[in-house]
């Protein structure tokens, strides 16, 4: 018997509910961690977003050396958001 049968039948619960209902958790959890990690990033250099922090450094305003490790984690962050929200809008309501 699968983990996900074991709960289901302890919690009885349907196992396809217990299902449906962990991935949707999971994927908002994974959202929330992600958004947050966005922010951070976005209030250290003064921007909500990768194109920002890429204009500020098209205008000379920040140095490629001092923001590289940021922009490409939060080209990386905000990729993964897409990811995830796209994840969530397959899933079935």
């Amino acid at each position: 018997m699968e983990v996900i049968d074991k709960v289901a039948s302890t919690l009885k619960m349907d196992r396809d509910v217990l299902a449906k209902a962990s991935i949707k958790a999971f994927l908002e959890r994974e959202l929330r961690c992600i958004e947050a990690e966005i922010i951070e990033i976005g209030t250290k250099h003064g921007v909500r977003s990768v194109f920002e922090l890429d204009d500020k450094l098209k205008r000379g305003e920040v140095q490629e050396a001092d923001i590289l490790d940021d922009f490409q984690e939060l080209d990386y962050l905000e990729s993964r958001r897409d990811e995830l929200l796209s994840a969530m809008k397959s899933l079935p309501q």
